[in-house]
Protein backbone atom coordinates (compact mmCIF):
# COMPACT_ATOMS: atom_id res chain seq x y z
CA UNK A 1 0.00 0.00 0.00
CA UNK A 2 1.51 3.32 -1.03
CA UNK A 3 0.00 6.54 0.30
CA UNK A 4 1.60 9.68 -1.17
CA UNK A 5 3.22 12.32 1.60
CA UNK A 6 1.61 15.24 0.04
CA UNK A 7 -1.71 13.61 0.43
CA UNK A 8 -0.67 13.09 3.87
CA UNK A 9 0.56 16.35 4.61
CA UNK A 10 -2.90 17.78 2.90
CA UNK A 11 -4.49 15.66 6.01
CA UNK A 12 -2.15 17.14 8.64
CA UNK A 13 -1.45 20.39 7.70
CA UNK A 14 -0.41 21.93 11.29
CA UNK A 15 2.12 19.02 12.10
CA UNK A 16 2.98 19.51 16.07
CA UNK A 17 7.00 19.12 16.64
CA UNK A 18 7.59 17.40 19.97
CA UNK A 19 10.05 14.63 21.21
CA UNK A 20 9.69 12.37 17.92
CA UNK A 21 12.41 11.38 16.27
CA UNK A 22 13.43 8.98 13.26
CA UNK A 23 17.20 8.44 15.07
CA UNK A 24 20.26 9.95 14.67
CA UNK A 25 21.94 10.30 11.16
CA UNK A 26 24.28 7.43 9.87
CA UNK A 27 27.52 7.05 7.43
CA UNK A 28 27.82 3.94 5.43
CA UNK A 29 29.23 1.99 2.86
CA UNK A 30 26.68 0.49 0.33
CA UNK A 31 24.96 -2.59 1.32
CA UNK A 32 25.24 -2.01 4.86
CA UNK A 33 22.44 -2.84 6.63
CA UNK A 34 20.81 0.16 9.32
CA UNK A 35 18.08 -0.16 11.41
CA UNK A 36 15.93 2.92 11.89
CA UNK A 37 13.73 3.52 14.87
CA UNK A 38 11.35 6.44 15.47
CA UNK A 39 10.58 7.24 19.04
CA UNK A 40 8.19 9.16 20.67
CA UNK A 41 8.11 10.38 24.16
CA UNK A 42 8.32 8.01 27.35
CA UNK A 43 6.27 4.53 27.54
CA UNK A 44 3.19 5.44 30.42
CA UNK A 45 2.26 2.78 33.16
CA UNK A 46 -0.58 0.93 32.08
CA UNK A 47 -4.04 1.26 34.31
CA UNK A 48 -6.66 -1.35 33.89
CA UNK A 49 -10.04 -0.54 35.80
CA UNK A 50 -13.89 -1.88 35.40
CA UNK A 51 -16.65 0.47 34.53
CA UNK A 52 -17.14 2.83 36.68
CA UNK A 53 -13.89 1.79 38.92
CA UNK A 54 -11.62 3.37 41.17
CA UNK A 55 -7.53 2.29 41.26
CA UNK A 56 -4.79 2.97 43.07
CA UNK A 57 -3.02 4.65 44.99
CA UNK A 58 -0.03 5.28 42.43
CA UNK A 59 2.95 7.56 43.40
CA UNK A 60 3.38 11.15 41.79
CA UNK A 61 7.14 11.13 42.39
CA UNK A 62 6.81 14.72 44.41
CA UNK A 63 5.08 16.02 47.27
CA UNK A 64 2.14 18.12 45.45
CA UNK A 65 -0.25 20.79 47.47
CA UNK A 66 -3.89 20.94 47.03
CA UNK A 67 -6.28 23.15 48.35
CA UNK A 68 -3.30 23.45 51.22
CA UNK A 69 -2.34 20.04 51.84
CA UNK A 70 0.16 18.10 50.58
CA UNK A 71 0.01 14.75 48.92
CA UNK A 72 2.50 12.45 47.41
CA UNK A 73 0.00 9.84 46.10
CA UNK A 74 -3.10 9.77 43.95
CA UNK A 75 -6.00 7.65 42.82
CA UNK A 76 -7.42 7.37 39.51
CA UNK A 77 -11.48 6.97 38.37
CA UNK A 78 -12.56 5.16 35.48
CA UNK A 79 -14.71 8.22 34.48
CA UNK A 80 -11.95 11.06 34.00
CA UNK A 81 -11.15 11.90 37.45
CA UNK A 82 -8.38 11.53 39.64
CA UNK A 83 -8.15 12.39 43.31
CA UNK A 84 -5.76 12.61 46.69
CA UNK A 85 -8.22 10.62 48.34
CA UNK A 86 -9.32 6.92 48.11
CA UNK A 87 -13.43 7.59 47.45
CA UNK A 88 -14.89 4.33 47.77
CA UNK A 89 -18.13 5.17 47.80
CA UNK A 90 -17.60 6.94 44.09
CA UNK A 91 -17.45 3.41 42.54
CA UNK A 92 -20.59 2.60 40.64
CA UNK A 93 -21.24 6.71 40.11
CA UNK A 94 -21.72 7.61 36.44
CA UNK A 95 -23.35 10.83 36.22
CA UNK A 96 -21.75 14.32 35.77
CA UNK A 97 -22.36 16.46 38.62
CA UNK A 98 -21.65 20.14 39.17
CA UNK A 99 -18.83 21.42 41.40
CA UNK A 100 -18.70 21.88 44.35
CA UNK A 101 -20.63 18.91 45.54
CA UNK A 102 -20.62 17.82 48.95
CA UNK A 103 -22.22 14.15 48.60
CA UNK A 104 -21.18 11.55 49.95
CA UNK A 105 -21.46 9.19 46.29
CA UNK A 106 -19.65 12.14 44.44
CA UNK A 107 -15.90 12.68 44.69
CA UNK A 108 -14.06 14.91 47.16
CA UNK A 109 -10.62 16.05 46.87
CA UNK A 110 -10.39 15.50 43.00
CA UNK A 111 -9.46 17.09 39.50
CA UNK A 112 -12.22 15.60 36.86
CA UNK A 113 -10.42 16.42 33.73
CA UNK A 114 -13.35 15.73 32.34
CA UNK A 115 -15.51 13.57 34.41
CA UNK A 116 -18.15 11.49 32.03
CA UNK A 117 -19.45 8.08 31.66
CA UNK A 118 -16.33 6.33 30.55
CA UNK A 119 -15.94 2.56 29.49
CA UNK A 120 -12.01 1.91 30.20
CA UNK A 121 -12.99 -1.73 30.67
CA UNK A 122 -13.83 -2.19 26.84
CA UNK A 123 -12.03 -4.71 24.21
CA UNK A 124 -7.86 -3.14 23.33
CA UNK A 125 -7.68 -1.90 27.38
CA UNK A 126 -5.73 -0.30 29.09
CA UNK A 127 -7.15 3.15 27.60
CA UNK A 128 -5.61 4.79 31.21
CA UNK A 129 -2.17 5.53 31.72
CA UNK A 130 0.45 7.48 34.19
CA UNK A 131 3.92 8.99 34.32
CA UNK A 132 6.42 10.75 36.04
CA UNK A 133 8.68 13.24 33.65
CA UNK A 134 11.11 15.80 34.75
CA UNK A 135 13.67 16.51 36.71
CA UNK A 136 13.25 18.14 40.13
CA UNK A 137 12.06 20.68 40.99
CA UNK A 138 10.06 20.80 37.82
CA UNK A 139 8.99 17.43 37.27
CA UNK A 140 5.13 16.59 36.37
CA UNK A 141 2.76 13.82 36.81
CA UNK A 142 0.65 13.09 33.61
CA UNK A 143 -2.39 10.90 33.92
CA UNK A 144 -3.35 10.28 30.31
CA UNK A 145 -6.76 8.57 29.12
CA UNK A 146 -6.19 7.54 25.30
CA UNK A 147 -9.14 6.69 23.33
CA UNK A 148 -11.33 5.96 25.95
CA UNK A 149 -14.31 4.75 24.49
CA UNK A 150 -17.27 6.96 26.12
CA UNK A 151 -20.40 4.77 27.26
CA UNK A 152 -23.09 5.44 24.88
CA UNK A 153 -25.72 2.62 24.23
CA UNK A 154 -25.06 2.24 20.79
CA UNK A 155 -21.83 4.28 20.65
CA UNK A 156 -18.72 2.76 21.64
CA UNK A 157 -16.65 4.03 18.80
CA UNK A 158 -17.11 7.55 20.30
CA UNK A 159 -13.78 7.96 22.32
CA UNK A 160 -11.99 10.60 24.17
CA UNK A 161 -8.46 11.59 24.67
CA UNK A 162 -7.14 14.17 27.56
CA UNK A 163 -4.46 14.24 30.09
CA UNK A 164 -4.56 15.96 33.23
CA UNK A 165 -0.57 17.24 34.70
CA UNK A 166 0.02 17.87 38.23
CA UNK A 167 3.03 20.58 37.94
CA UNK A 168 5.68 20.16 40.75
CA UNK A 169 7.09 23.67 42.25
CA UNK A 170 4.01 25.86 40.85
CA UNK A 171 0.82 23.24 42.13
CA UNK A 172 -0.57 24.13 38.88
CA UNK A 173 -3.01 21.55 37.50
CA UNK A 174 -3.78 21.26 33.98
CA UNK A 175 -6.14 19.82 31.56
CA UNK A 176 -5.24 19.16 27.72
CA UNK A 177 -8.04 17.79 26.31
CA UNK A 178 -7.11 16.28 22.09
CA UNK A 179 -11.43 15.27 21.98
CA UNK A 180 -14.01 14.70 23.87
CA UNK A 181 -17.21 14.41 21.38
CA UNK A 182 -20.70 14.44 22.16
CA UNK A 183 -22.81 11.01 23.10
CA UNK A 184 -26.18 10.79 23.36
CA UNK A 185 -25.88 9.38 26.81
CA UNK A 186 -26.89 11.20 30.47
CA UNK A 187 -27.47 14.65 28.40
CA UNK A 188 -24.03 14.38 26.99
CA UNK A 189 -23.14 16.08 30.48
CA UNK A 190 -19.66 16.93 31.85
CA UNK A 191 -17.51 18.48 34.36
CA UNK A 192 -14.11 19.87 33.94
CA UNK A 193 -13.13 21.08 36.78
CA UNK A 194 -11.58 20.36 40.84
CA UNK A 195 -13.18 20.42 44.24
CA UNK A 196 -11.50 20.04 48.19
CA UNK A 197 -11.31 17.31 49.97
CA UNK A 198 -15.15 18.18 51.85
CA UNK A 199 -16.74 19.12 48.94
CA UNK A 200 -18.16 22.57 49.78
CA UNK A 201 -15.12 24.34 47.43
CA UNK A 202 -14.36 24.04 44.14
CA UNK A 203 -14.10 25.41 40.39
CA UNK A 204 -15.12 24.52 37.29
CA UNK A 205 -14.25 25.89 33.45
CA UNK A 206 -17.30 27.94 32.39
CA UNK A 207 -19.31 25.98 30.61
CA UNK A 208 -17.99 23.01 31.71
CA UNK A 209 -20.04 22.30 34.88
CA UNK A 210 -22.33 18.96 34.36
CA UNK A 211 -23.69 20.69 30.76
CA UNK A 212 -23.44 19.33 27.68
CA UNK A 213 -20.55 19.86 25.17
CA UNK A 214 -17.75 18.98 23.26
CA UNK A 215 -14.17 20.01 22.64
CA UNK A 216 -11.32 19.14 20.34
CA UNK A 217 -7.88 20.44 21.34
CA UNK A 218 -8.08 23.16 24.20
CA UNK A 219 -6.20 23.20 27.41
CA UNK A 220 -6.92 24.94 30.47
CA UNK A 221 -4.59 26.00 33.66
CA UNK A 222 -5.70 25.77 37.45
CA UNK A 223 -3.51 28.15 39.37
CA UNK A 224 -3.42 28.22 42.92
CA UNK A 225 -4.05 31.53 44.00
CA UNK A 226 -4.27 30.75 47.93
CA UNK A 227 -5.08 27.72 50.20
CA UNK A 228 -8.86 27.61 49.35
CA UNK A 229 -8.87 28.91 45.45
CA UNK A 230 -7.50 28.98 42.19
CA UNK A 231 -7.30 30.67 39.08
CA UNK A 232 -8.78 29.06 35.95
CA UNK A 233 -7.61 29.83 32.63
CA UNK A 234 -7.12 28.90 29.19
CA UNK A 235 -3.90 27.87 27.79
CA UNK A 236 -2.56 26.65 24.51
CA UNK A 237 -3.03 23.29 23.80
CA UNK A 238 -0.03 20.34 23.94
CA UNK A 239 0.19 17.11 25.08
CA UNK A 240 2.84 15.81 26.61
CA UNK A 241 4.91 12.95 25.25
CA UNK A 242 3.92 9.84 27.09
CA UNK A 243 3.76 6.81 24.91
CA UNK A 244 0.35 5.33 25.53
CA UNK A 245 0.96 1.58 24.55
CA UNK A 246 -0.36 0.19 21.65
CA UNK A 247 -2.29 3.72 20.65
CA UNK A 248 0.42 5.09 18.50
CA UNK A 249 1.14 4.37 15.18
CA UNK A 250 4.38 5.28 12.92
CA UNK A 251 4.67 5.43 8.92
CA UNK A 252 7.62 5.55 7.06
CA UNK A 253 9.02 7.19 3.92
CA UNK A 254 11.05 7.52 1.46
CA UNK A 255 10.63 10.40 -0.36
CA UNK A 256 7.02 10.44 -1.24
CA UNK A 257 6.69 6.19 -1.27
CA UNK A 258 5.27 4.66 1.60
CA UNK A 259 7.85 1.81 2.91
CA UNK A 260 6.49 0.23 6.07
CA UNK A 261 3.97 1.21 9.15
CA UNK A 262 6.58 -0.43 12.05
CA UNK A 263 8.02 1.58 14.51
CA UNK A 264 11.39 0.22 12.87
CA UNK A 265 12.68 -0.24 9.86
CA UNK A 266 15.85 -1.71 8.20
CA UNK A 267 17.20 -0.20 4.70
CA UNK A 268 20.51 -0.74 3.15
CA UNK A 269 21.08 2.63 0.68
CA UNK A 270 23.00 1.97 -2.04
CA UNK A 271 23.03 6.28 -2.30
CA UNK A 272 22.34 8.84 0.41
CA UNK A 273 18.95 8.60 1.22
CA UNK A 274 16.78 10.68 3.61
CA UNK A 275 13.89 8.75 5.47
CA UNK A 276 10.54 10.70 7.10
CA UNK A 277 8.87 9.12 9.83
CA UNK A 278 5.42 10.05 11.10
CA UNK A 279 3.77 9.15 14.39
CA UNK A 280 -0.13 9.49 15.25
CA UNK A 281 -0.30 10.01 18.86
CA UNK A 282 -4.24 8.36 20.42
CA UNK A 283 -5.75 8.64 16.42
CA UNK A 284 -5.14 12.44 16.86
CA UNK A 285 -1.81 14.81 17.20
CA UNK A 286 0.58 13.94 14.28
CA UNK A 287 4.37 14.15 14.28
CA UNK A 288 7.09 14.05 11.77
CA UNK A 289 10.41 13.69 11.80
CA UNK A 290 13.52 12.66 9.60
CA UNK A 291 16.65 11.24 9.71
CA UNK A 292 19.48 10.59 6.78
CA UNK A 293 21.47 7.73 6.02
CA UNK A 294 24.82 9.18 4.20
CA UNK A 295 26.54 6.72 2.05
CA UNK A 296 30.10 6.83 1.52
CA UNK A 297 30.53 5.06 -2.21
CA UNK A 298 34.61 4.56 -1.88
CA UNK A 299 35.32 1.13 -0.57
CA UNK A 300 39.12 1.21 -0.85
CA UNK A 301 40.15 -2.04 -2.98
CA UNK A 302 43.93 -2.10 -1.50
CA UNK A 303 45.71 -2.10 2.17
CA UNK A 304 48.92 -2.19 3.11
CA UNK A 305 48.74 -4.17 6.63
CA UNK A 306 52.59 -3.53 7.37
CA UNK A 307 52.48 -1.86 11.02
CA UNK A 308 52.97 1.97 9.78
CA UNK A 309 49.73 3.46 11.07
CA UNK A 310 48.30 3.92 7.95
CA UNK A 311 46.24 2.26 5.58
CA UNK A 312 46.99 -0.83 7.97
CA UNK A 313 43.31 -2.64 8.18
CA UNK A 314 40.41 -3.12 6.02
CA UNK A 315 37.35 -1.92 7.33
CA UNK A 316 33.80 -1.06 6.14
CA UNK A 317 32.10 1.78 7.54
CA UNK A 318 28.72 1.88 9.27
CA UNK A 319 27.99 4.93 12.08
CA UNK A 320 26.52 4.59 14.53
CA UNK A 321 27.60 1.01 15.36
CA UNK A 322 24.33 0.56 17.61
CA UNK A 323 22.20 1.18 14.35
CA UNK A 324 23.87 -1.96 12.49
CA UNK A 325 22.37 -4.79 12.98
CA UNK A 326 22.98 -8.58 11.82
CA UNK A 327 25.93 -7.47 10.38
CA UNK A 328 28.29 -10.52 8.69
CA UNK A 329 31.44 -9.29 7.27
CA UNK A 330 33.27 -11.76 5.41
CA UNK A 331 36.88 -12.11 3.61
CA UNK A 332 37.99 -15.01 1.48
CA UNK A 333 41.27 -16.12 -0.33
CA UNK A 334 41.07 -16.76 -4.17
CA UNK A 335 40.44 -20.73 -3.12
CA UNK A 336 37.18 -19.21 -1.01
CA UNK A 337 38.76 -20.61 1.97
CA UNK A 338 37.23 -17.91 4.91
CA UNK A 339 40.16 -15.89 6.19
CA UNK A 340 38.21 -13.42 8.50
CA UNK A 341 34.67 -13.01 9.78
CA UNK A 342 33.40 -10.31 12.14
CA UNK A 343 29.58 -9.19 13.43
CA UNK A 344 31.68 -5.93 14.22
CA UNK A 345 31.05 -3.24 12.21
CA UNK A 346 33.88 -1.40 14.27
CA UNK A 347 36.36 -4.39 13.42
CA UNK A 348 38.57 -4.24 10.22
CA UNK A 349 40.66 -7.15 8.98
CA UNK A 350 44.57 -6.52 9.97
CA UNK A 351 45.51 -9.02 7.01
CA UNK A 352 45.85 -12.25 9.48
CA UNK A 353 44.13 -15.77 9.54
CA UNK A 354 44.30 -17.52 12.89
CA UNK A 355 47.18 -15.60 14.05
CA UNK A 356 49.28 -15.70 10.58
CA UNK A 357 49.95 -13.45 8.29
CA UNK A 358 48.40 -13.62 4.94
CA UNK A 359 50.18 -13.22 1.72
CA UNK A 360 49.95 -10.24 -1.01
CA UNK A 361 47.34 -11.16 -3.11
CA UNK A 362 43.56 -10.48 -4.20
CA UNK A 363 41.25 -11.59 -1.50
CA UNK A 364 37.09 -10.88 -1.75
CA UNK A 365 34.64 -10.07 0.72
CA UNK A 366 31.05 -10.10 1.37
CA UNK A 367 28.69 -8.01 3.71
CA UNK A 368 25.51 -10.04 4.13
CA UNK A 369 22.44 -10.12 6.72
CA UNK A 370 19.74 -12.25 7.53
CA UNK A 371 15.98 -12.05 7.19
CA UNK A 372 13.50 -14.72 7.86
CA UNK A 373 16.53 -17.27 8.08
CA UNK A 374 17.26 -16.28 4.35
CA UNK A 375 20.80 -15.33 3.72
CA UNK A 376 20.90 -12.01 1.64
CA UNK A 377 24.26 -10.59 -0.02
CA UNK A 378 23.81 -7.01 0.01
CA UNK A 379 27.09 -5.93 -1.03
CA UNK A 380 30.69 -7.32 -2.06
CA UNK A 381 34.16 -6.65 -3.67
CA UNK A 382 37.84 -7.30 -4.33
CA UNK A 383 40.62 -6.41 -1.73
CA UNK A 384 44.24 -6.29 -2.45
CA UNK A 385 46.41 -7.34 0.08
CA UNK A 386 49.98 -5.33 -0.44
CA UNK A 387 53.08 -6.02 2.26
Amino acid sequence: MKISLVLLLCLFPNFLWAQFTAGVDDTINPGVPVTLTASYGLIGNEVATTDDGVEGPFPIGFDFSFFGNIYTQFYIGANGWISFSPNPDAKGRRDAFAVPSAADYNPKNCILGPWQDMDPGQINSPYIFYLTTGKAPVRSLVVMWCECPLYATAMRDSLVTFQIILREGSNNVENHIMKKPSVDWLGNKATLGLQNITGYIGMAVPGRNATSWRAEKEAWRYSPSSADSFLVASIPYHLQPVTPGSKISYRWYQGSEFISDQQSIVVTPSQTTTYRAFCSVCSGDTFSAQVTVHVVPYIPNAFTPNGDGLNDLFTITGLPKENITQFNFQIFNRWGQLVFLTRDIMEGWDGRSKGEYCPTDVYFWVIYWEDNKKTKVTNKGMITLVR
